[in-house]
């Protein structure tokens, strides 16, 4: 694959490499707050008290394909000036580009089962084995119309560049996606230390195989996390760890190498 990541530096006291970058340096602080209305109490959250942490879901980092819904204005999910390649957040909409800053917190691998979506398509359910995906496979009526697709989950955070905002995201990586996913654990293991220690530049890339072409992740390291980035890598840690926290995973996903389960990408 031919890279297409930014021109990426680093720098930090006493030696240690921080992640930053020469276009749009990363950095926690925001280049801006946001005016609250006076009106709106600030440090409250009321009719909140009843969410937990079981209660929110993690969004996915998608890529947009040649056939992702958000390219069609007639699509209730179109995002307005999104091009193939961009990446952005299953759940906000917002497109971040082709580069990212993502802080690997927790790797987890699942088992999606998907409806053919020729059949009508649809999400059926995430398992940690293949045994029990295909227990629930056998629950349908026409079994041979589902799948169960190895997915590797990567519980991550992602620093917006131009807010310094600090995001939890996952990088969801079925089929073709897998290579790129075994090889990121490999540069983490390399790495050494915890999963969240260093910071890494992902980026898209075109890619083929017999099927035809597509748009890919590809991932390179960064250097160690900030302070701020590794404290909140902690918590998130702490609350997949225990099971807390879900991926958002369901039936609007842009990615139809997800969608067409019986479509190698």
């Amino acid at each position: 694959m031919a890279s297409q990541a930014k021109k990426v530096e680093t720098k930090g006291k006493q030696g240690q490499e921080v992640a930053t970058r020469s276009h749009g340096a990363v950095s926690t602080k925001r280049s801006g707050e946001v005016a609250v209305p006076d009106h709106i109490k600030q440090g409250l959250s009321r009719g909140n008290e009843a969410v937990g942490m079981s209660d929110l879901v993690i969004p996915r980092l998608e890529i947009v394909q040649a056939l992702s819904p958000c390219l069609k204005k007639s699509e209730p999910t179109y995002i307005e000036g999104s091009q193939q390649g961009n990446m952005f957040n299953s759940v906000t909409r917002k497109l971040y580009g082709s580069n990212v800053v993502v802080c690997p917190v927790f790797f987890r691998k699942e088992y999606l089962v998907w409806k053919d979506r020729d059949q009508g398509g649809g999400f059926r359910g995430a398992f940690p084995t293949m045994v029990d995906a295909s227990a629930r496979i056998a629950t349908e009526e026409d079994p041979k119309f589902f799948q169960a697709v190895e997915t590797a989950q990567q519980f991550s955070l992602l620093m917006d560049e131009e807010t310094g905002d600090i995001e939890e995201i996952v990088v969801s990586m079925a089929k073709t996606k897998l290579k790129v996913s075994r090889a990121w654990n490999a540069l983490v293991r390399i790495n050494g230390n915890d999963r969240f220690s260093r910071m890494y530049n992902v980026f898209t890339v075109e890619d083929s195989n017999d099927k035809g072409d597509f748009w890919n992740f590809n991932v390179q390291t960064l250097g160690f996390s900030p302070v701020e980035v590794f404290k909140r890598a902690e918590a998130l840690y702490e609350s997949v760890a225990k099971g807390l926290r879900k991926v958002v995973a369901d039936t609007t996903t842009d990615d139809e190498s997800v969608l067409e389960p019986g479509k190698d990408y």
